[in-house]
């Protein structure tokens, strides 16, 4: 199997891209990019070419020299991110171009960096996932750090290659600290063939008669998978800021998921 290829010139059509990782710490001078947009996702069909483009902004003088690669990946219990330069079992990475593998890029003024997927015209039905790597091609150092960083930027590609889409269901729920708070959690279970989210809105009650609203975190949950997925607390109205549970708590309503998906949620939590 073949690493991705130099992309040739071209326009580039409207295309959907998802997920922006920033790796590494806070680093001087020799790492400072911005990448746009932070997040998307692709969609198109066996035998036809995606193209899109991700703006890099260099905010630094001098000129920042950059590396850019595709990568494979794996998403962990814990919401953080594998990078694989080898190409794993089933990857697509075959299919993709990009435009260059080194690059300098002026501060201020932003470039257009492009990449393609083409899926072969016998691919079947399949989610495709790689990402697009960002790396300083000069190490970063970080104050009271002995030893250069190595940072970089992964955007996440998915590409849904014909017709694919999750399908999640409700599996169970319970009570998890997080960042030492008490938090309602449901245990969401993934059949289809696509990654998928959970969206909107619940209301909920909690045990000193105060009406909440609560929000389901958008983590993407793969397909084959079962994810707990925690629920924010916010007096309605305000979804800037998150309040503590007085447990236990009933919530009701119903998330969207997909194109038409939803998801009924009736729940008592209890730690």
């Amino acid at each position: 199997m073949r690493r991705a290829a130099i992309l040739f010139r071209g326009r580039c059509a409207a295309v959907f891209l998802l997920g922006a990782l920033a790796m590494g710490t806070t680093a001087q001078a020799q790492f400072s990019l911005a990448v746009s947009p932070p997040r998307f996702e692709l969609s198109t069909k066996p035998g036809e070419r995606v193209r899109e483009v991700i703006e890099l902004t260099h905010r630094d003088t001098p000129t920042g020299a950059y590396k850019l690669k595709t990568a494979d990946w794996t998403f962990r219990p814990d919401a953080s991110v594998d990078f694989s330069d080898e190409l794993v079992p089933g990857s697509c990475r075959p299919w993709v171009a990009i435009e260059r593998r080194e690059l300098s890029i002026t501060s201020g003024r932003p470039y257009r960096f492009r990449f393609e997927v083409t899926p072969p015209a016998d691919a079947p039905p399949t989610e495709c996932r790689f990402a697009v790597l960002i790396e300083g091609q000069q190490p970063a150092t970080a104050p009271g750090v002995p030893v250069a960083l190595g940072a970089r930027i992964g955007v996440i590609v998915y590409v849904a290659v014909g017709n694919v889409a999750p399908v999640l269901e409700l599996v169970g729920s319970s009570v998890q600290t997080i960042d030492g708070r008490p938090t309602p959690m449901l245990k969401i279970r993934n059949t289809g063939t696509a990654h998928g989210r959970l969206a909107g809105f619940l209301s909920g009650t909690d045990a000193g008669g105060t009406a909440l609203e609560l929000q389901a975190g958008t983590t993407p949950i793969m397909p084959g998978e079962t994810r707990d997925i925690a629920l924010a607390a916010n007096k309605p109205g305000d979804t800037e800021t998150t309040v503590a549970v007085r447990f236990p708590i009933t919530i009701a309503g119903k998330l969207e998921w997909g194109k038409s998906g939803s998801l009924p949620i009736n729940q008592r939590f209890a730690p």
